[in-house]
């Protein structure tokens, strides 16, 4: 009876050990099939394949321009949208307590004589509320609307996308230093120094909604637009220099709004966000003048870091 036991056992281990060996020779058949399949549907389509990217030109064009110079353009503008976007994070990692400059007001009337945003908004109405929201308004869609501008009128600009990507790279590049100075010297607006409470021993207690005068469009249209836009700022004390009065300012000398105007437009534009700025506390006049100024010294130093430039000769 054993022998019978062990007899049915080896049987059955054998049989094991068969159906192993069947299933791995069906599927070896079955990969032998497919890799056969394989290798003549692909000796059958290379040559489609590389007749197809012989007529593909070496070098991918946008417009005049390669696609590497215009992702080149486009590399100042992502810098300063990751690092504005994450500008808390960068506070905590590098500066946890920031000490910000306020005293613009006491350098305003060493300069001028008197604080120009309070003489320009010595007056205030609706109507003029509602023309100082909207160049703040259209300013969100600027770095990117503008370039887009260039690109779709290239035909009158000499038929070429080079003032669309100067307006990328310039604009990225004067946000990007205005950012980064504004995180190392932080400067507090017009509307945080004159509603700061401050403590016996300096710290602040208080101070009013970071939309500042902006309020009152937010109180006419019965909508908190305002208060939601400049609620989710990262970025409190960016006085200086004014990113509003800088970018018109690169627009009017990158050749301005060429279908619209022309650079009449482009110096109203430079004067109306720059005289809003004023208006709603959000600028100093100092904060706006070096605002204007910026795009020389980033100019400047795309001219001496030529290989960093789109094209060497983009800004002459």
């Amino acid at each position: 009876m054993r022998l019978c036991h062990d007899l049915k056992k080896k049987q059955g281990v054998a049989g094991k050990l068969m159906n192993r060996q069947k299933i791995w020779e069906s599927w070896d058949r079955f990969a032998s099939s497919v890799r056969d399949v394989a290798e003549a549907e692909w000796s059958q389509r290379k040559g489609e394949l590389f007749r197809y990217f012989g007529k593909l030109p070496p070098t991918i064009y946008v417009g005049d321009y390669p696609l590497k110079t215009a992702l080149i353009a486009t590399l100042p503008a992502i810098f300063f949208m990751t690092f504005f976007q994450f500008f808390h994070f960068w506070q905590w990692l590098l500066s946890p307590n920031p000490i910000p400059f306020i005293h613009l007001d006491a350098l305003e009337h060493w300069l001028f004589g008197c604080l120009p945003h309070q003489v320009v908004s010595r007056y205030t109405h609706p109507a003029l509320d509602i023309l100082a929201a909207i160049p703040y308004l259209m300013h969100f869609i600027l770095p990117f609307g503008y370039p887009a501008y260039c690109y779709y009128h290239r035909k009158k600009l000499g038929n070429t996308i080079e003032p669309a990507l100067r307006g990328f790279w310039l604009g990225g590049l004067v946000a990007s230093f205005a950012v980064l100075f504004q995180f190392t010297f932080p400067t507090s607006p017009p509307w945080y120094n004159e509603s700061a409470v401050y403590a016996e021993d300096g710290t602040v207690i208080s101070y009013a909604f970071n939309e500042a005068g902006f309020q009152r469009i937010d109180a006419l249209i019965k909508m908190p637009l305002f208060r939601e836009i400049y609620s989710n700022a990262p970025v409190t004390h960016g006085s200086f220099p004014s990113l509003h009065a800088a970018f018109p300012a690169i627009i009017f000398f990158n050749g301005s709004w060429v279908a619209h105007g022309g650079w009449k437009f482009g110096l109203f534009h430079c004067a109306l966000i720059s005289w809003a700025a004023l208006y709603s506390h959000h600028h100093y006049l100092i904060d706006i003048l070096a605002g204007w100024h910026s795009p020389s010294p980033c100019s400047l130093f795309t001219h001496v870091c030529g290989t960093l430039s789109p094209r060497r000769t983009l800004l002459s």
